[in-house]
């Protein structure tokens, strides 16, 4: 189960996304749960494996933007990177990249289906 408190021992600052979510925790879990959940998570990693730098593109800016918007900063982080490199199409080994976001996601989203 999600917590605040687990939440901070993943290094994400819980202050910023409740008060992003005007200080109510219900819809802040709420919204950190539909974030996870987003069905870019999983296909991103095909995408990227597909070599399509331009879709993948579009699909780690929109991840970044909701990861943002409720302060998921260890995630955020990575994947403002990805979308950088995404968006200059820098050559690199992107599913490699990709890779530990998709897993620390996993990790929390497991977390909140306990």
């Amino acid at each position: 189960m999600l917590t605040l408190e687990n939440l901070e021992e993943l290094g994400i600052d819980t202050k910023d996304g409740m008060a992003r979510c005007m200080n109510k925790e219900a819809f802040y879990f709420k919204m950190v749960n539909k974030t996870l959940s987003n069905k870019y998570f999983d296909q991103l990693g095909e995408v990227l494996a597909a070599g399509d730098l331009a879709k993948g593109f579009e699909m780690a800016h929109a991840l970044k933007g909701i990861l943002g918007s409720v302060a998921l900063g260890p995630l955020f982080e990575p994947m403002a990177k990805l979308t950088d490199q995404l968006r200059s199409r820098e050559e690199a080994d992107y599913p490699a990249i990709y890779a530990p976001i998709k897993k620390l996601r996993d990790d929390m989203l497991a977390l909140a289906q306990d």
